[in-house]
């Protein structure tokens, strides 16, 4: 499994698709949680967002992206095959 993280909302999803596989997750990071305001977001896998980013720039999700805390961020990164950057 991959874990596959973005600190900017800039997004090309086609080349960000092209390296996903089933079982990988996309966690949304810094700003980049400003991607949870597209409500057609769609990515071929899990769309996760650190809900203390979502928190601390006041936004409510308009796409289905699943809010984690700081533990499960730490469990995904652990279990993770590769932990990716993605700019």
């Amino acid at each position: 499994m991959k874990l596959i993280t973005l600190t900017k909302p800039l997004l090309d999803t086609t080349a960000l698709s092209a390296i996903c596989a089933p079982g990988d997750a996309i966690l949304l990071r810094q700003d980049a949680v400003y991607l949870c305001l597209q409500p057609g977001l769609t990515l071929p896998v899990p769309v996760l967002a650190l809900a203390s980013d979502v928190q601390w720039r006041n936004i409510v999700p308009q796409t289905k992206v699943e809010l984690i805390d700081d533990a499960r961020w730490v469990e995904l990164c652990a279990s993770a095959n590769q932990n990716l950057l993605w700019n």
